[in-house]
């Protein structure tokens, strides 16, 4: 039987796994417009120290390395060319401790890109929000020995965490952020703070994410903000920047399998 959302998911999926919407020059030509603009950069840890004037703008630069951690080397070299620094968060399916070391070094932000909820919800096969809650002590026991084994690999101590999405939050109604609203945990893990902590997110209002073609940007693109002297966080992900058709293919396939067993 013909699926007309599948037709549509696989008419721009295709296309973008081998052509990115979006380039290595053209993320280089955002930060030179900003910085002409007088724009002042930030990671995510150094903005929320930073005492921000009502005249400042300023631009916190994300990644978060959903597929080829190599990719966030090469946004580290366009960064390192304008002298500026970003934000790198890691799932572990990305966790590549060669590739954080040397972004740590380089003056990086360094984080984990967590999922513990969602994949338990997936593993056990919990749809619902109610029963997913009841889980919620084993699921945060896992993020933390996961995270604590994913620290003894790297080099320096790791402080900050952001809530990978999942296409299972749409039925469960429920996100990986969950996990850190529990003080405790933050506090036993050593995590400072969450990417989403609502303070943050209120500090510096917009938030710019990168999209698949056609869409490309999401609500707005950051060129759209330079020009009326906006500030924002920009949020950006390497498989929009820098085609790895096999990498992206082994995700989408795995997120297929996923839906499926799910």
């Amino acid at each position: 039987m013909f699926n007309k959302d599948l037709w549509q998911r696989c008419a721009y999926k295709i296309p973008n796994l081998f052509f990115a919407p979006h380039s290595l020059i053209e993320y280089g030509q955002i930060i030179s417009a900003a910085k002409e603009q007088g724009y002042k950069f930030y990671t995510l840890q150094d903005f929320r120290s930073a005492d921000i004037s009502d005249t400042e703008a300023f631009i916190i630069l994300r990644h978060d390395i959903d597929t080829d951690p190599q990719g966030a080397l090469r946004f580290a070299e366009i960064e390192l060319k304008h002298g500026v620094k970003a934000s790198y968060f890691f799932r572990r399916s990305t966790w590549h401790p060669g590739v954080m070391n040397v972004l740590h070094h380089g003056g990086h932000e360094v984080g984990y890109h967590y999922e513990e909820l969602s994949d338990y919800a997936k593993k056990h096969h919990i749809k619902r929000k109610e029963e997913i809650l009841k889980h919620l002590a084993c699921i945060r026991k896992t993020f933390a020995a996961n995270l604590s084994a994913l620290s003894k690999t790297v080099d320096f101590q790791l402080s900050s965490a952001a809530a990978h999405g999942d296409f299972s939050y749409k039925t469960l109604d429920v996100g990986n952020k969950l996990l850190l609203k529990d003080e405790q945990l933050r506090a036993s893990t050593g995590i400072v703070y969450e990417a989403y902590d609502e303070p943050l997110v209120d500090k510096y209002r917009n938030h710019i994410s990168d999209k698949p073609a056609p869409q490309r940007f999401y609500p707005a693109s950051p060129q759209e903000l330079i020009q009326g002297r906006d500030s924002f966080l920009f949020l950006s992900h390497p498989r929009w920047w820098m085609p790895n058709p096999l990498v992206s293919a082994i995700s989408d396939c795995r997120a297929m399998v996923q839906k499926i067993l799910w």
